[in-house]
């Protein structure tokens, strides 16, 4: 095949074409079924080999050319020559549908796929613009924050200066004051020993009553020395037995138990954490007061008890009394600085020594609770933190 130009068309052109018209003009001579099928079986490879439906027409006519001329025609052959050719012409007609179709579907197809990635821009620049928007607003929002935590710990800065400048002042000033009033209470009790048969009835009952209002100014002192110290007292929390600090909490407290004829029942009680010196002045503010107020009769009742918490890990301590109880309007005044039930002559005290309490409580993370009925006394109560792994 030197020097000639082979096309692979053109000769699958030609096999096609040959195998076409041999098969046209056996059944233009036998009628055969399985020869009609040759014609959808020639017209497929020739659409296999894009010959075009003008050149198929051709191919066909060439092949009917050749088969009638010579013999002649006749009306039947005419027909099978028909019937063949729109065999093949069939295969063309599926295929041109199917592209017909297909094109309309992948046409139908496209336009979808422009509209979603039309949705999915829209989509995108909305999502962008809100991204943007939102970090706008999260930093803005962060620097208020910034700026007001700043302003926070500026003013909680204050607020520990200040308080501790307070608690240092308060300090300062009970001191100082002690002494003088020491002095004072001294003095007088000097003057009423030594001089007592030289003085008026009227002057012994006036240094009396000075020599009794001194007192009381000492233990108001102690005590907003004891609550100045509560006030500024920083702790790390710590064991604390609390059986073992109850039983030296009263054995300070005999005389105050024996003048009160006390009856004083003491619980189970575990080892806590917290402050020992602030768990101390709250049980000795408590044990105190259930022992003066603990009864209307000859006889108080103490109560020293610890149960199960609401919160896990933690333990409620109790302390009540049998006494005439208090009124439900007071039951939030009492833990007011300088805040009584009773007059001095009645009861002495300062007005401190609930108030102590409720520091500490706040201290420790709680709140001092107070449950009381009219005639059937009064039950203070906090909530302290369990020993860490006491059960191990």
């Amino acid at each position: 095949m030197t020097g000639v130009d082979w096309h692979p068309a053109k000769e699958t052109l030609t096999l096609v074409a040959q195998r076409y018209q041999t098969a046209l003009a056996a059944y233009l001579q036998s009628g055969e079924a399985e020869l009609l099928a040759e014609a959808y079986e020639t017209a497929r490879l020739a659409l296999e080999a894009e010959v075009p439906l003008p050149d198929f027409g051709l191919m066909h006519f060439a092949g009917l050319r050749d088969s009638l001329l010579p013999a002649g025609s006749s009306g039947a052959c005419l027909e099978r020559a028909e019937d063949f050719f729109l065999e093949g012409v069939a295969v063309y007609d599926m295929a041109l549908r199917g592209y017909v179709s297909g094109m309309a579907a992948l046409r139908k197809e496209i336009a979808e796929r422009r509209r979603v990635e039309e949705e999915l821009r829209d989509i995108t620049f909305e999502l962008a613009r809100q991204r943007d928007e939102l970090d706008r607003e999260v930093r803005k929002r962060t620097n208020e924050i910034r700026l007001r935590a700043q302003e926070l710990e500026s003013k909680n800065r204050q607020l520990v200066q200040a308080n501790q400048d307070q608690s240092n002042f308060t300090y300062a000033l009970s001191h100082d004051l002690k002494t003088p009033i020491n002095t004072l209470y001294c003095f007088l009790g000097v003057l009423l020993e030594d001089f007592q048969a030289d003085l008026k009835p009227e002057a012994q009952e006036l240094i009396t009553d000075l020599i009794g209002t001194a007192q009381r100014m000492r233990q108001l002192v102690d005590d907003v020395l004891d609550y100045s110290n509560v006030v500024g007292h920083q702790f790390t929390p710590e064991r604390v037995d609390l059986q073992q600090m109850v039983q030296q909490i009263l054995k300070d407290m005999d005389a105050l138990a024996a003048s009160a004829q006390a009856e004083i029942h003491v619980g189970a009680l575990p080892a806590v954490m917290g402050s020992p010196f602030q768990i101390r002045v709250l049980l000795t503010n408590l044990l105190s007061n259930a022992l003066t107020y603990g009864s209307e009769g000859p006889r108080a009742e103490v109560r020293i008890v610890c149960v199960p918490a609401e919160t896990a890990g933690k333990v409620r301590l109790s302390v009540s009394d049998s006494g005439p109880g208090i009124p439900e309007d007071m039951q939030d005044r009492i833990f007011e600085l300088f805040k009584r039930l009773h007059r001095y002559e009645q009861c002495p005290g300062s007005g401190i020594g609930l108030a102590l309490c409720k520091r500490v409580a706040e201290a420790h993370g709680t709140v001092l609770q107070v449950v009381s009925q009219a005639g059937k006394g009064a039950a203070f109560s906090v909530d302290l933190d369990l020993e860490e792994n006491q059960d191990e």
